[in-house]
């Protein structure tokens, strides 16, 4: 997909932040929750409802203003399709889960895939020999990680409940048609297609903590809202429907710009140029797709598993 003409300057940055481990942070207006609008006195809030998925890395950013009827909602309904959706890329950079671990994959060609998040060590074990290639010339890898089936329409409305999640309160009269398609209690369906998402590898960049910027503009030109989020060496960008995308006059564009490569010109020689991989996530249909690796190691060691 071409994004000649689209530039991230013609954005507002209106939100960042950064979301790991550490001492809780709070947002949101406490006992009002803004997907479904209760309260106190017709809802609970004792569950502490993570702004970003735990599974994402985020285990100190919470939103006060979700309750819990809603956050098991998302947690049963969206959530797992955005968890098996970003598996692959958080497998292979140690992305701690909600048991502080970090998940391991697995499909018909690689048995078991984990990271050493503490030692950068990645260890593979094959189903299949010829799985894994391997370039000893430069120590050069590739494999193919199949995910599990997930709905690509149910992962995009997940990354749109995140950034719904992270946005100041001030901005959620902004965002009332996202809020009111996440709303359980409604029955509000929103046709979005494409529902654009960016994947990019940054080569060499390893964030160790979930990253996250909301960006917006404001003109008679589709999409207002940018959402970017990075965990480890990745990246996700999509678009978040916002009142604006309603206005009268109000052009249809599926373009989206990519975030600028901020590495230095050394680090861009040593490590290569970042990947880019648009997707379109307006399908409801149970979805796999391959995740083509290809990584650079100081060292591999070949070893063969003890017989049982």
């Amino acid at each position: 997909m071409s994004v000649e003409g689209v530039r991230l300057e013609e954005f507002q940055l209106i939100e960042a932040g950064i979301a790991g481990a550490g001492h809780k942070r709070y947002i949101g207006e406490r006992f009002t929750c803004r997907f479904c609008g209760r309260g106190r006195e017709s809802a609970t809030f004792k569950k502490k409802a993570h702004a970003i998925p735990e599974f994402l890395g985020n285990h100190q950013l919470i939103l006060n203003s979700e309750c819990d009827s809603c956050n098991e909602h998302f947690g049963n309904t969206i959530e797992p399709h955005l968890e098996k959706y970003t598996l692959p890329f958080r497998a292979l950079n140690g992305i701690t889960n909600k048991t502080r671990k970090t998940p391991k994959h697995s499909d018909e060609k690689i048995g078991a895939l984990q990271m050493d998040r503490h030692t950068n060590h990645i260890a593979i074990t094959l189903n299949e020999d010829d799985a894994l290639g391997h370039h000893e010339d430069r120590n050069h890898v590739s494999w193919v990680m199949q995910r599990k089936p997930f709905v690509p329409y149910m992962a995009y409305k997940a990354l749109c409940k995140i950034a719904a999640s992270v946005a100041n309160e001030r901005c959620l009269p902004l965002f009332e048609p996202t809020l009111e398609w996440l709303n359980p209690l409604t029955i509000r369906e929103m046709s979005i297609n494409p529902a654009i998402v960016i994947e990019t590898l940054t080569p060499g960049t390893r964030y160790t903590s979930c990253v996250y910027r909301l960006y917006l503009r404001n003109t008679n030109t589709i999409p207002h809202c940018l959402f970017w989020i990075a965990f480890g060496s990745f990246a996700l960008m999509t678009f978040v429907p916002t009142r604006l995308d309603f206005k009268a006059g109000v052009v249809l564009q599926s373009k989206l710009p990519y975030i600028p490569d901020t590495r230095p010109k050394e680090e861009i020689a040593l490590f290569g140029q970042q990947l880019h991989i648009d997707r379109d996530f307006s399908s409801r249909e149970l979805t796999s797709f391959p995740h083509e690796v290809h990584m650079q190691f100081e060292s591999v060691e070949e070893t063969i598993p003890p017989l049982a």
